[in-house]
């Protein structure tokens, strides 16, 4: 608020302005005018009379401002909680109830002017109660009074509050819970709530999000430049007088304009109209009231073609067309404001929009719809809140717009969508080389959303080792992950408490699990995108619980909800984001409404242009799925109904509209980022001071608006802008923007890219450093730079087209730049001395030479090294790059190859800069004698070998080594010296055979960490003890099993775990086959065998064997009836036959030897019951006896036709009950 100087009581009216009157020419009478402001202590008054001012002279205060409490003036009118009246002697004093009545102070300080029609007075603030504000009736000589009705609103005077004003630019928007709860929608008035705020980001400038409680806090209220009302028509009747009070202070004393779309405090709490005037607040603090409204076709046109309010707009531009929709025509009371846009009903032609001012500047809509659906608010904040002079706002890119795609990947969760059965492309081995194609065509990033699946039986789970890839090359490409669900519900609004929690916070946490772990390094899902039905703002505010950043919902736009709803769901909520798509999904057109591939597009195109047209800086969230981009089909009819083509077509004309893509946590951050961000600016002439008050300002521009033809022509200290924005480094500060004609011709920032973090910009007008994070192309423009040279450092030049120089940043990080503008010096050679000639020694038979090094003082300049002359020039050669100088051949000392044949090579080296400058040195090579040492040419000729050979052998390798000096007489000799297994190795010195001194067994391995690879390090030394040396690593390989006869006497054979043949040769011998399938033999001799585990073949072979199967399926052979005689001390025993399991192979006996006809190998008969006696050959019984306690099963067979008994046993310990599949008969 302005500070007046002290009242001057004299009865003049030269020291008071017309901002200081209270009444005005239409509700004061003709010829009368009421002034008051405070005044220190008092309340001054000052009043023109058309009459002179005589007894009965009054002036009713209203302190406390309801008009139902306090004299009721003529009984209905006034609330007069004091009055001030004037007697007949021109006197002034401060009276209660009537006029007169009862006096509180006499004698008022008072003077009039010569004819007693101006008077001027005093009153005392503690008098009176020192109230914030004073509704004001008078009367003159009770015969004329002001408002000439007293039903009409009254003056009212605002005291001094002692509240400073915000010099920031701010708006407050407001959330009306009351107006929310009568809404046609909850859901649709969050939306709109969310639509202010993002048209708020578009006009640049800050915002809090208030509520109706706020609305009574006059030092909250007044530190605002506007209060935007998205729709305010319910208010709690309690309330509206206090809320209307308090808004009009704000108006008044701190000049805060009010932004409404629709109806503005008509109706209560029950929807009934609030009583009297209902349209009276509207009046009082919007100078604008309600005219008609219906229901029909309404077409709305632009009528400011001044840019008052709309800065580009045509006169009768058509700004949208509604059809069948409820509409508003309001008017302007005084008659003082500005229609800007226009509707048209049925022929008739009402305001759309107006300006009006009551104190602020106000902009009042005829309905929210009016406000909300087409960039018009955006421009109605930034003309209430910043007036029509030169401004500036920041914004959320530096480019046109906003781009945040949001890629669906319902696929995710169908594993054979993902990796189908057949072997052909999955969805994702398509979708991903699209992404990186939009990546490289577009610098396109998005936001992907992925189910997990909970139905393996049904095909809907992840399978992590398949799909875990395709994530992280999304991710690679600077794209985001973030969840869709657990399962995918089709409609979350009908999910419990506990289905949410599951679906979101379960999600994402295995989400952050498995990426965190494959990845390598922690993994934040924070967002996640709503599947299915759009969800309403209870069922939004039940998931965002178990999101970290943000929520993107169901589409939300002009015929469904409101557009743009970016933002906080309500002042309760602004720590967490929601984003609402506001273009139509691609199933929504394609497979819902049935359009063909080019209606599609044309709806995407239109709807493109209704977003974008006329915007500052729009922002546009563009859903679409995984199958849809990819052209998948999904639905097994052979074909997609989608193209890949129509999404590349979209991201085109984003992407040549000059928009930013970014991902979703991106735009979140930044609306997180501007929601606590400040600006400051005050504007001199073609001087604008802006201070940004931020830590996260990086990616933002601080934006001028109505500048007209002017463009930045420089700013102080600061080198990073376009002819009308500001690049933003991220922790804000003050920027001194002078405007002209043209650009200063100083080097600085003209763009960066997208998504690029500006951290800080230093510079003197010539040359400049600064540093970002991101990844991408930074345009520079430079001081003409003359003949100087552009030294980089910390990117490379992309191109330069003369003083545009574009640079890559390389890899996305922290880049510290550097570009400096100096004169061209010559590379200077600083190696083997720097000097102009220098000579060098090297032995024979090296081709190495020496490494040309040189610096140059232009930094960033390329030197190219070369061999300028020199009479033996054409025997060397050198790398461009590096500088390494070495001989084509290598030298022989005694066969030189130098011009005059003296082993002395003279070669001259250049190092040239990338302008020609050159400096030359002229190199003596002078090669001596020297002995060269071995060098081993076997196993790869390598430093290391690797060689690898199978178990049970002791050949390893035989090493070879050349000598260049061996024609001399030089002798080689082969060593091993080192290695951990070295011990385990031999050599032969002159052969150069390297061999195990024992044969390595692959199941008992015996190097130093037994994993079957040994380490031994050989040399080969020359006589003069010049050696070469190769590491060799000896990979020994698995034989399966092994193959082993035994000697004539008692041998006892393991073998492996592995399948072996293991054989007796004679006497008594114990043979084990411990794992594997093995065949044992024992032959001749009374012999033990055990099979281990697995399924054995065992043979006992003659002698009275003790044969054990071990576990699995064994069988026991038996090929002679002389392999088991027929007692007790002749018969083999088998230990642990197991019926059913294991078997006796009887096949190659005989049954009946020697029966006539039958001669041959006759099958026995199997008498199944035990203990029945032989009635023929070829029999094979069983019976049971008991040796020492323990039970045997005497299995025997007879041969023969003599019946005499049996002619071979088989002891089985324990009771068996065989049947004839025990045998192979």
């Amino acid at each position: 608020m302005a500070t007046s100087a002290p009242v001057i009581y004299d009865g003049d009216l030269s020291d008071w302005s017309d901002s200081e009157r209270i009444d005005n020419a239409i509700e004061s009478p003709p010829g009368y005018a009421l002034y008051a402001r405070p005044d220190g202590s008092s309340l001054a008054f000052a009043f023109h009379s058309a009459v002179p001012i005589g007894a009965n002279t009054t002036f009713w205060l209203n302190t406390d401002r309801d008009a139902t409490t306090g004299y009721q003036i003529f009984g209905f009118a006034g609330g007069a909680e004091y009055n001030v009246n004037i007697a007949a002697d021109g006197t002034a004093s401060l009276y209660t109830g009537a006029a007169g009545q009862t006096l509180v102070l006499a004698n008022l300080q008072i003077a009039y002017n010569a004819d007693h029609t101006v008077a001027e007075f005093s009153l005392p603030k503690a008098a009176i109660g020192n109230p914030p504000a004073i509704d004001v009736l008078y009367d003159v000589n009770d015969a004329v009074f002001g408002p000439t009705s007293y039903s009409d609103k009254p003056f009212t005077l605002f005291n001094d509050t002692g509240i400073a004003p915000n010099l920031s630019t701010k708006v407050g928007i407001v959330y009306s819970d009351t107006t929310a709860h009568q809404y046609f929608s909850e859901t649709a008035y969050a939306q709109l709530f969310m639509n202010a705020q993002a048209q708020a980001m578009q006009a640049g400038v800050s915002f809090d999000l208030l509520s109706e409680s706020d609305l009574t806090d006059l030092s909250k209220i007044s530190q605002y430049d506007t209060l935007i009302f998205p729709s305010f028509r319910n208010v709690q009747a309690s309330q509206a007088n206090a809320i209307a009070n308090t808004l009009q202070q704000a108006e008044v004393q701190f000049g805060v304009g009010l932004i409404v779309g629709g109806e503005f405090m008509t109706d209560d709490e029950n929807n009934n109209p609030l009583p009297g005037d209902s349209y009276s607040r509207m009046k009082l603090l919007l100078d604008a009231t309600r005219v008609t409204g219906g229901t029909g076709d309404v077409s709305l046109q632009a009528t400011d073609p001044g840019g008052l309010v709309l800065q580009n707009y045509a006169s009768n531009e058509v700004i949208r067309n509604y059809t069948g929709v409820g509409w508003n025509a309001f008017t302007n009371v005084s008659g003082t404001g500005t229609t800007v846009a226009t509707e048209t009903i049925g022929g008739q032609t009402y305001a759309a929009a107006m300006a009006t001012q009551t104190g602020g500047r106000n902009v009042v809509f005829s309905s929210e719809a009016t406000m909300a659906d087409s960039n018009l608010l955006w421009q109605a904040i930034d003309y209430s809140a910043q007036g029509t002079g030169v401004s500036v706002g920041l914004q959320l890119t530096r480019q046109t717009g906003i781009v945040a795609a949001r890629v669906d990947l319902d696929s995710s969760m169908y594993a054979e969508d993902v990796n189908p059965l057949d072997g052909s492309p999955g969805v994702y081995d398509k979708l991903v080389p699209i992404l990186a194609q939009w990546k490289d065509a577009y610098n396109f990033v998005g936001s992907l959303y992925a189910n997990i699946g909970n139905n393996p039986a049904q095909g809907i789970y992840t399978d992590w080792t398949v799909s875990l890839p395709y994530y992280k090359a999304m991710i690679d490409l600077g794209n985001e992950i973030g969840t869709h669900s657990y399962t995918h519900p089709d409609n979350t609004n009908l999910l419990s408490a506990a289905q949410i929690q599951t679906e979101f916070a379960d999600s994402t946490t295995i989400l952050n699990q498995q990426l965190s772990a494959y990845l390598g390094h922690p993994y934040n899902i924070v967002g996640a995108a709503v599947p299915g039905a759009p969800e309403t703002v209870a069922t939004s505010t039940e998931i965002m619980k178990y999101v970290q950043q943000y929520l993107t919902g169901g589409y939300s736009g002009v015929g469904a909800g409101y557009p743009d709803a970016f933002g906080f769901l309500s002042p309760t909520q602004e720590n967490k984001v929601y984003l609402a798509p506001n273009t139509s999904f691609d199933f929504t057109l394609v497979e819902f409404q049935g359009k063909t591939i080019a209606q599609a597009e044309a709806a995407w195109a239109q709807e493109w242009t209704d977003l974008t047209s006329k915007g500052q800086t729009p922002i546009v969230v563009w859903p679409f799925h995984d199958y849809a981009a990819a052209a998948f089909d999904v639905n097994g009819t052979g074909t997609s109904p989608y193209t890949t083509q129509m999404f590349t077509d979209w991201i085109a004309r984003a992407s040549a509209s000059g928009s930013e893509f970014v991902t979703l946590a991106d735009l979140a951050d930044r609306i997180q980022a501007f929601d606590q961000a400040s600006v400051t600016t005050s504007v001199v002439g073609n001087t604008i001071t802006a201070t940004v008050g931020s830590s996260d300002a990086g990616r933002f521009a601080l934006d001028l608006q109505r500048q007209g033809s002017s463009v930045i022509q420089n700013v102080d200290n600061w080198y990073a802008y376009d002819t009308d924005s500001i690049f933003m480094p991220a922790s804000g500060g003050t920027f001194t923007i002078h405007l002209g004609a043209a650009q200063d011709d100083v080097t600085h920032i003209a763009a960066l890219p997208m998504r690029a973090s500006l951290i800080s910009v230093a510079g003197d007008g010539r040359n400049l450093a600064f540093s970002v994070e991101g990844d991408g192309l930074v345009t520079v423009d430079l001081q003409n730079p003359g003949t100087d040279l552009i030294n980089v450092t910390g990117a490379t030049i992309a191109s330069q087209s003369g003083e545009i120089l574009t640079l890559n940043l390389g890899a996305a990080g922290h880049h510290d730049v550097t570009i400096g503008l100096g004169a061209d010096s010559a590379p200077v050679i600083t190696s083997n001395g720097g000097g102009d000639t220098a000579a060098l020694s090297i032995p024979e038979h090296i081709a190495a030479v020496a490494t040309v090094v040189a610096t140059d003082a232009n930094a960033g300049d390329i030197t190219t090294y070369g061999i300028a002359s020199g009479v033996d020039a054409s025997l060397f050669a050198i790398d461009s790059v590096t500088g390494v100088l070495s001989f084509k051949v290598a030298p022989d000392y005694t066969l030189p190859q130098d011009s005059d044949h003296n082993n002395s090579y003279l070669v001259n080296v250049s190092a040239t800069d990338s302008h020609g400058l050159a400096d030359l040195q002229q190199l003596t090579v002078n090669v001596t004698n020297a002995n060269v040492a071995p060098i081993i040419t076997s196993n790869g000729a390598g430093a290391t070998a690797t060689l690898g050979i199978a178990e049970n052998t002791t050949a390893v390798t035989m090493v070879v080594a050349t000598d260049a000096n061996r024609a001399t007489g030089d002798t080689t000799t082969y060593g091993i010296v080192s290695g951990a297994d070295a011990a385990l190795f031999a050599i032969d010195p002159v052969t150069g055979v390297l061999t195990f001194k024992a044969a390595p067994d692959y199941e008992l391995p015996q190097d130093s960490d037994h994993n079957n690879s040994y380490l031994v390090n050989i040399s080969a030394t020359d006589s003069r003890g010049l050696a070469d040396l190769q590491n060799l690593t000896v990979n020994v390989t698995n034989v399966l099993g092994i193959v082993q006869t035994g000697t004539s006497g008692n041998d006892i054979m393991t073998g492996t775990i592995e399948p072996d043949t293991l054989s007796g040769a004679g006497g008594a011998d114990t043979i084990s086959g411990l794992g594997g399938n093995d065949i044992l033999n024992g032959n001749a001799g009374k012999d033990i065998i055990n099979g281990g585990v697995g399924n054995d073949r065992i043979t006992g072979g003659a002698g009275a064997d003790t044969l054990t199967g071990g576990p699995g399926n064994d069988l026991f052979v038996y090929t002679d009836v002389a392999d088991s005689g027929t007692t007790a001390t002749t018969r083999d025993v088998i230990t642990d036959f197991e019926h059913a399991i294991d078997r006796i192979d009887l096949s190659a006996i005989d049954a009946n030897a020697g029966r006539g006809s039958l001669r041959g190998d006759q099958a026995f008969t199997f008498l199944p019951v035990a203990g029945t006696a032989f009635t023929g050959a070829a029999q094979l019984r069983y019976t049971y006896v008991t040796v020492g306690g323990v039970e045997h099963t005497i299995v025997e067979g007879d041969v023969n036709v003599n019946h005499i008994g049996a002619d071979f046993s088989i002891d089985l310990v324990g009771h068996q009950i065989l049947t004839a599949s025990d045998f192979i008969l």
